[in-house]
Parts: C-alpha cells; sequence; structure tokens
C-alpha cells in the first residue's frame, strides 16, 4: 500500500521514501516536496531538527547580563546570558496569556518582564512577581502554583562555540549524539583544542542568505564533485581527485583533503594547534553534523557555519572562523586573517547560484529524485537516507 508518511500539501509516499533507502547505485533523491512544500518544512522542523540537537548560534555572539530573541523554523524562542555568563534558552512566550516577551536584543537586570501584565521572570527562568493576580494591588494569591508557571526551558549545549539545542527534549546527551565526531577530532586536534580556539573578531563572521531549502545547502557541502565546474580556482590547488568522501557515522559525514597548506606560502603564517597530529598537517577535514553544522578543521583555524532553516525555500549560512589564542584578534595576524577569510567567502558565494537554481529546479515535475554517483555522491546520498528515515519515524 502507498500510504503518506507525512500528509502536507504535497504528500510523501512510502514508495518516495524507500526509493531513498535502496542502495546508492539504484537511489534517488527525497522528493520535490520536502523542498518546497510548507507543511513538510513543518513536519522538518517538529519531528527531525527538534528531535535532534540543531545548531542555533554561537556562544561568542552573546553578550553578559542581555537577553536575544531567535526564531526556530516559525517558534519564537530566546537565549539569556547572566552575569555568570551562564547561557539558557527559553521559549520566547509568557506563562499567562502568551505574550511574546523579548522582542529584541537587550541588557538585562536579571528579570524578564512581560509587557502586557508585568508578569516577571529571572533569566534563570523562575516567575518572580505576579502583579494583581488577586486583583488591584494584590500580587498573590492562594494556591497559585508559581513553581510550574515560570519560562519553559530548552534544553542546551555548547561545543566548538556553537550553541545546540533539542527543542524536543528526547535526544540523548549530546556527548553521546555526537561522540563519534568529538573523538576524531580529538584526535586530530588535540585533547585542549577547545580551550585554544579562540572565535575571530568581526573580520571572522559571515552571513549569507540563500533561496534555497536548508537541506540543499547541507547536500552541497557533502560533496566535492562540482569543485571543478563551480570552484575552478580551490580546484587548482585542492583539487577534486585530492578529496575523499567518508562517512563518519549514523549522523556526521563529509570531504577530507590532503593539499591544505597551513603557512599559505606566508612568510608570518598563523600559529597550528599545538597537539595537532604533525602527520596530518596538509590535511583538512569537511564534516557535517547533521542536521545543520558545517564544519572545517585545518591545523591553524576552524570554522563552522550553521545552516538557518527560514523557509520552505530559504535559508540562511551563520559562518565563525576559529583561530588559536591570539591569533584571533591580534593585529599581528591582521593581514593572515583577511587573507583567510576572502578566500573562504570566495569558494561560499560560488555556492549560492547552484543551490538557488537547484530550489527552482524542485518546481519541476520532470525532477523525481535524481540520480547519485555511486563514487562521489556518497555523503549527499548518506544524509538524503538519514533524513528518509527520520520521515519514516
Amino acid at each position: 500500500m502507498n500510504r503518506p508518511v507525512y500528509q502536507s500539501t504535497l504528500d510523501v509516499t512510502e514508495s518516495e521514501i524507500q526509493s531513498v533507502l535502496k542502495p546508492i547505485e539504484e537511489a534517488t533523491g527525497m522528493p520535490n516536496s520536502t523542498y518546497t512544500d510548507q507543511g513538510a518544512f513543518e513536519f522538518e522542523r517538529d519531528h527531525i531538527l527538534s528531535k535532534h540537537w540543531v545548531a542555533i548560534g554561537f556562544a561568542e555572539h552573546l553578550s553578559t547580563n542581555t537577553v536575544k530573541p531567535m526564531n526556530f523554523m516559525g517558534i519564537p524562542i530566546f537565549t539569556a546570558k547572566d552575569k555568570q555568563d551562564n547561557i539558557r534558552v527559553f521559549h520566547n512566550v509568557c506563562s499567562h496569556r502568551g505574550m511574546k516577551l523579548v522582542d529584541k536584543e537587550r541588557k538585562t537586570n536579571g528579570l524578564v518582564v512581560c509587557p502586557y501584565h508585568s508578569w516577571t521572570y529571572s533569566v534563570s527562568g523562575g516567575l518572580k512577581a505576579t502583579p494583581n493576580i488577586g486583583g488591584v494591588g494584590v500580587n498573590t494569591i492562594e494556591n497559585f502554583d508559581c513553581d510550574s508557571k515560570g519560562l519553559k526551558p530548552i534544553r542546551s549545549h555548547i561545543w566548538m562555540g556553537v550553541l545546540f539545542i533539542n527543542l524536543s527534549g528526547e535526544a540523548p546527551i549530546f556527548e553521546e549524539s555526537a561522540a563519534a565526531m568529538i573523538s576524531r577530532y580529538q584526535k586530530l586536534m588535540g585533547p585542549d583544542a577547545e580551550q585554544l580556539l579562540k572565535k575571530g573578531g568581526d573580520d571572522s563572521d559571515l552571513s549569507i542568505s540563500l533561496k534555497c531549502n536548508w537541506k540543499l545547502a547541507v547536500e552541497n557541502y557533502l560533496e566535492a564533485y562540482h569543485l571543478p565546474f563551480i570552484h575552478p580556482a580551490l580546484n587548482t590547488y585542492s583539487p577534486l581527485s585530492k578529496h575523499t568522501p567518508e562517512i563518519f557515522s549514523d549522523n556526521a559525514a563529509g570531504q577530507v583533503t590532503s593539499t591544505f597548506d597551513p603557512g599559505h606560502s606566508s612568510d608570518h603564517p598563523l600559529p597550528m594547534l599545538p597537539s595537532w597530529d604533525k602527520d596530518q598537517t596538509t590535511t583538512g577535514e569537511y564534516p557535517v553534523l547533521y542536521p545543520n553544522l558545517l564544519l572545517g578543521f585545518q591545523a591553524n583555524h576552524v570554522f563552522a557555519m550553521i545552516i538557518i532553516p527560514e523557509s520552505p525555500g530559504t535559508c540562511r549560512e551563520e559562518l565563525s572562523i576559529f583561530y588559536v589564542g591570539d591569533a584571533a584578534t591580534s593585529e599581528e595576524f591582521d593581514t593572515q586573517r583577511s587573507e583567510n577569510m576572502s578566500a573562504w567567502i570566495g569558494v561560499f558565494n560560488e555556492d549560492i547560484e547552484p543551490c538557488e537554481r537547484m530550489q527552482i529546479g524542485r518546481n519541476s515535475p520532470g525532477f523525481t529524485g535524481g540520480a547519485f554517483s555511486p563514487i562521489l555522491d556518497r555523503c549527499s546520498h548518506h544524509f538524503h537516507q538519514w533524513i528518509a528515515r527520520q520521515y519514516q519515524n
């Protein structure tokens, strides 16, 4: 029976999912509706991204004693960073009448006050005041349980400077969910890498808006097949022939190269991570931690790019680059950071047009999931299968 897996404007059927789950030589990709349909977008929010650890921003972009509103695929949330620099994430809604609490990033005295009836919350989530709840001038009433009516917390975690949330609260702890990725990069970079890596200044941030579904941005990053055609300059020093697609775990895959030049032929190169494997200084690894975190690991810098879904046909890429110690902000390395960012901007900008043209193609009934190269599309197919299994669950 060809039953719907998820009912939306355009049905996703069991037969379409099974086609994705076939061996790569026979498989098709996810159907067009999962790239264009609002119902599919909401399904992926509620049944895929919400059930896993999803990246939403960078910890360094959050200021002490500040609350900051965010939008998670249509759900209002906000972050709160207290004076001890503890970061918490909450649903951005008052427990009284459901008003959005935080409408802009602002400093706080440790309290969040609803502008409707002045119910007041601490940045740790507790309900602290309920003015006039029992009538004019009567601020408390008997048997009213403030403890159960505080801010609604969202589970969160920080890794590699990236802030993750698990909206459903059902995912295994982050260290378990990302165990294979964490282990691999501790071996490559050394166990002290997270402490040594510092986010660069404003010259190390980039934001790109794309007119494409979030999955297309992920799929594009997972494969190097397009390098000679879309990135001809990059292909001269990091050719397709030197890229190897690797499956790291059930929820991670990406490209590994052997041609990274940590010195960039510079007389004053960026410092390298001291515990980086000395036999792999020319290694570059570019994995995706599903569902939406793109990573780049090199001996002298690391980057993280978050793919933020905004609508069925739009997403945003938020990039931050991390360097070793003082190299992140020191004037001594201004030129090196600028050149490094310029190189990555060139690469990422070249990906905009193909991603957006693939989105346009998803409106064609002549495309029904396409096909895969058994060799060069292994990582993209792995991601498609991961998505397909979520549609079944």
